[in-house]
């Protein structure tokens, strides 16, 4: 399945469907951002976009990217990246923006390449803990093992609350 009809499949499963398949198993989309891998709740993905025009906002946080249009709607997009690795953020052929949709609210969010879709059976996710060194630790909410990564699984409503998209 290449990587254009996954993404569309993606956007077109539903909550209900998602919770009859898992039982025991969380589903994650995998994504990079600078070599590192990162998840997120497949639950909580509305769709994936290839990279449009991003208006920028003027006096906002720096890790706002700025703004898109989709389809009416307005959508801040979040750049991880500044905020994880202080770097400067580019835009390349397989760099994708994951809309996600928390409390009502979407958001983008930027990475460098979306990966695939994990199933990780639940006994094999260790959350995290407040004394993670990591920079960015209150933003994963746990770690888990695919193939030969560790992806770190990242809580969405600590990066809404940290960019202060809910206000």
């Amino acid at each position: 399945m290449d990587q254009e009809k996954l993404l569309t499949s993606l956007a077109e499963k539903t909550k209900s469907e998602a919770e009859t398949d898992l039982g025991d198993i969380e589903q994650f989309l995998t994504f990079t951002i600078e070599k590192e891998f990162f998840g997120i709740r497949l639950l909580l993905v509305h769709e994936i976009l290839k990279p449009v025009l991003i208006t920028r906002i003027p006096n906002v946080d720096e890790h706002i990217l700025g703004v898109i249009n989709l389809r009416g709607e307005i959508i801040p997009i979040i750049d991880l990246k500044k905020n994880f690795h202080q770097a400067d953020t580019e835009i390349f052929p397989p760099s994708r923006i994951v809309v996600v949709m928390l409390n009502e609210k979407r958001c983008g969010i930027l990475v460098d390449e979306v990966k695939q879709v994990v199933k990780v059976n639940r006994e094999f996710i260790s959350y995290t803990t407040d004394d993670l060194s990591l920079n960015y630790s209150k933003m994963v909410e746990s770690v888990s093992r695919h193939d030969e990564h560790l992806i770190l699984n990242l809580d969405l409503e600590q990066i809404v609350d940290f960019f202060a998209l809910n206000k």
